[in-house]
């Protein structure tokens, strides 16, 4: 038979669960990917000259929802960019995505971490009130 004091806990973990189902990451995913979206446009403004496909290029670079809950996603129109990215066989690559997610990384742990404080602190709430 349980004590009172495991009762209590299971019925905290439970009603930890339940609030947990429910948390969702839509709104710091959004602005993750809005961040990596103005730091590569940054990152092609820099990067030398300015000719019509880039600027194509950087106009054509937007965030859309994913599939998947709290999903997001940079895209961009056209074989440039890509090219720009990787190059081909008759020029360089120049890197403009990859520099900018790696500036963009050190943001999402501390998005994501603020998140699931709130998270807990809106869970902590939950078991304070009763």
């Amino acid at each position: 038979m349980k004590t009172s004091r495991e009762s209590s806990v299971d019925s905290f973990e439970n009603d930890l669960m339940r609030k947990f189902e429910h948390i969702s990451f839509d709104r710091e995913m959004a602005l993750i990917a809005e961040q990596l979206r103005d730091q590569a446009k940054l990152e092609l403004k820099d990067s030398g000259d300015m000719c019509d496909e880039k600027q194509m290029l950087i106009d054509s670079i937007k965030v859309v929802r994913g599939a998947r809950k709290d999903e997001y996603l940079v895209v961009s129109s056209g074989d440039y960019g890509k090219d720009l990215e990787f190059g081909t066989r008759n020029s360089l690559e120049k890197p403009w995505f990859t520099p900018a997610f790696v500036t963009v990384t050190g943001s999402i742990g501390n998005c994501l971490q603020g998140a699931l404080k709130r998270a807990l602190l809106k869970a902590r709430r939950l078991h304070t009130r009763r």
